[in-house]
C-alpha cells in the first residue's frame, strides 16, 4: 500500500513536471510569436510612414499656395481682423469670455467658424509653411506638423495652434495676457498660436 502510495505520488510530481515543461514551452512559443507580430507590426509602420511621405509630396506638386504667418497684433495692424474676428479668436481660445466680460455679454456668441474644418490643401499648406520655416530641420516634412486647433477663417486670415515634432512641446510654456484691439487673449499654450495667410491674399 505504502509502495502504491508514493507510486501515485511520483506520477503526480512527473505530470505537474510534464506539464510545467509543457507550460514553459508553450509560453516561450507564445513569446516569439509576439516578438515576431511585432517586428512586421514596426516594418508595417515604417512602410506607412514612406507611403504618407509620399503622398504629401505628391500633394505638393498638386498645386500648394505659399503662405505666411502674422502674429494676431501683425494681421490687426494690417487690417485683416477687425475686433470682433478678435473677439470670436479670444473666445474659441480662452475657453469662453473670460477676460472679456466687459466687451462680451453674457449672451456673447463668437462668430462660426467659416469653413467649419480647414480643406486638406490648405491644412497641408500652413503645415509646409511651418515647416519652411524651420531652416535648421533639413528633413521637416508636414506629416510631422499637428494642426492642434482651429479657430476659423478671417479675411483670408487662419487662426491656427501648431505643434510639430520637430520642436520640444515644453521649450516654450508661456502663461501671459495680451491685449489686442482692445481684446485680452490668454496665451498659456506650449504650442504656436498663429495666422496663416496666402501670400496673394495680402
Amino acid at each position: 500500500m505504502k509502495k502504491l502510495f508514493l507510486g501515485s505520488i511520483a506520477t503526480v510530481l512527473l505530470a505537474v513536471f510534464l506539464c510545467g515543461c509543457n507550460a514553459g514551452a508553450n509560453l516561450q512559443k507564445r513569446v516569439d510569436a509576439l516578438e515576431e507580430s511585432n517586428s512586421l507590426l514596426e516594418e508595417r509602420v515604417d512602410e506607412l510612414e514612406r507611403e504618407n511621405d509620399l503622398l504629401w509630396d505628391m500633394m505638393s506638386e498638386m498645386g500648394l499656395k505659399d503662405g505666411e504667418f502674422y502674429t494676431l497684433q501683425q494681421a490687426y495692424d494690417a487690417g485683416w481682423l477687425t475686433q470682433e474676428d478678435l473677439k470670436s479668436i479670444a473666445y474659441y481660445h480662452n475657453g469662453g469670455r473670460e477676460g472679456n466680460e466687459e466687451i462680451m455679454g453674457e449672451d456673447y456668441q463668437p462668430q462660426p467658424k467659416t469653413p467649419e474644418v480647414i480643406d486638406k490643401m490648405t491644412e497641408l499648406s500652413i503645415k509646409q509653411t511651418y515647416c519652411e520655416n524651420l531652416r535648421k530641420q533639413d528633413n521637416a516634412k508636414p506629416s510631422g506638423v499637428t494642426i492642434e486647433r482651429y479657430y476659423g477663417a478671417y479675411n483670408g486670415c487662419y487662426a491656427v495652434v501648431l505643434s510639430s515634432i520637430y520642436i520640444g512641446s515644453y521649450e516654450n510654456i508661456i502663461n501671459e495676457w495680451k491685449k489686442i484691439g482692445g481684446v485680452n487673449i490668454h496665451y498659456t499654450d506650449h504650442f504656436f498660436m498663429t495666422m496663416w495667410r496666402y501670400k496673394e491674399s495680402k
